[in-house]
C-alpha cells in the first residue's frame, strides 16, 4: 500500500465517521465486547487501542480499566478522532485519542499494559513490521489483542462479485483481505509469534449479523470500509450496481424480510515476553 494509498484510507474512513457503526446493525461493538473478555482487563490497567474508530473498544475498555487506568486511541482518521474526542468529553470518561499511522505508533517503549487492536492490521502497508512496532510498546510481560476477519460467507459471493469489475490494479488487496497472511489461523499466529510475541492463541467464531433488509444492509455498507467499493463505481453506473447487489440479496430474505450475513471474527491473544 503506498502513502498516496494509506491516505486515501484515511479519507475514506473520514466520510464514514458520521454514521460508522450507529446504523442499528451489532457489529463492531459485539467483536469489541468479546475481544476485551477474552483480554480480561483489570483496573487500573494502561490500554493502547490501536485504530480506535468511533470508540468501539475504547469506551467499554474505559469503564473495566476504572479511574485508575487509562486508554489511549489513536486513528489515522482526523474525522474519526475528533468525533471520538468529542464523545469522551461529554461523557468525562479516563480516555484520550491521537491523530497517529498505526504502521508505527510515535509511542514510548512499554508504555501500556494491553495493546489492543480491532479490524485494523491487514489495512496496515506491512502488517509484521507493524506488529514489531506495537510489540515494544506493550510492557514485558503485557498482552495483545487482535481482531481480524475470517472466511467470507459463501452465500454473499455474488455481492462481492458485483463490485469486482470496479476494483483497479493498486487497490487488488482489499480484495484479498483474508488471503495471504491473514488465510489461516496458523499463518497469521506465526506471523505474530515473527514479531516477538509469545503464547500466541487464535480462535475464530461465526456471528449472524441481521440486516433488516437489502436495502438496509446497503446503507450499513456505506457507513464502514465497504464505501470504498461503493465510491469506485461510476456514477452514472452506481444505480445498476445497487440493483445487482438488491437482486444478489433477495433470494437471501428471511421469512421476516432481514437478511443476515454469517461473519466469521478471529480472535488472536499474544504476550510480550
Amino acid at each position: 500500500m503506498t502513502t498516496d494509498t494509506r491516505q486515501a484510507m484515511a479519507l475514506l474512513f473520514d466520510r464514514t465517521a458520521k454514521t460508522y457503526d450507529a446504523l442499528g446493525v451489532d457489529f463492531f461493538r459485539v467483536f469489541a465486547r468479546e475481544l476485551l473478555d477474552r483480554v480480561e482487563l483489570v483496573p487500573g490497567e494502561r490500554v493502547l487501542d490501536v485504530g480506535c474508530g468511533r470508540g468501539a473498544v475504547l469506551f467499554p475498555a474505559a469503564e473495566r480499566v476504572g479511574a485508575d487506568g487509562s486508554v489511549l486511541g489513536i486513528d489515522l482518521s482526523a474525522e474519526m478522532i475528533e468525533r471520538t474526542a468529542r464523545d469522551i468529553r461529554e461523557r468525562g470518561t479516563n480516555a484520550s485519542v491521537s491523530l497517529m499511522d498505526a504502521q508505527e505508533p510515535r509511542l514510548p517503549d512499554a508504555g501500556f499494559d494491553v495493546l489492543l487492536a480491532s479490524f485494523v492490521v491487514f489495512f496496515l502497508p506491512d502488517p509484521v513490521a507493524a506488529l514489531r512496532s506495537w510489540q515494544r510498546l506493550v510492557e514485558p510481560g503485557g498482552r495483545m489483542g487482535v481482531t481480524t476477519f475470517g472466511a467470507d460467507d459463501p452465500r454473499w459471493a455474488g455481492v462481492r462479485e458485483v463490485f469486482k469489475p470496479f476494483v483497479p490494479a493498486e487497490l487488488a488487496w482489499t480484495l484479498a483481505i483474508r488471503a495471504g497472511l491473514f488465510a489461516s489461523v496458523e499463518g497469521f499466529g506465526q506471523a505474530v509469534e515473527s514479531a516477538g510475541f509469545t503464547g500466541v492463541t487464535s480462535e475464530e467464531r461465526v456471528y449472524p449479523v441481521k440486516f433488516a433488509d437489502p436495502r438496509h444492509w446497503i446503507d450499513w455498507s456505506w457507513s464502514q470500509g465497504q464505501r470504498m467499493f461503493w465510491e469506485l463505481v461510476p456514477e452514472d453506473r452506481l444505480d445498476a450496481v445497487r440493483q445487482a447487489v438488491l437482486a444478489e440479496l433477495e433470494p437471501l430474505r428471511e421469512p421476516d424480510g432481514s437478511v443476515v450475513l454469517a461473519q466469521t471474527v478471529r480472535y488472536t491473544l499474544a504476550h510480550r515476553g
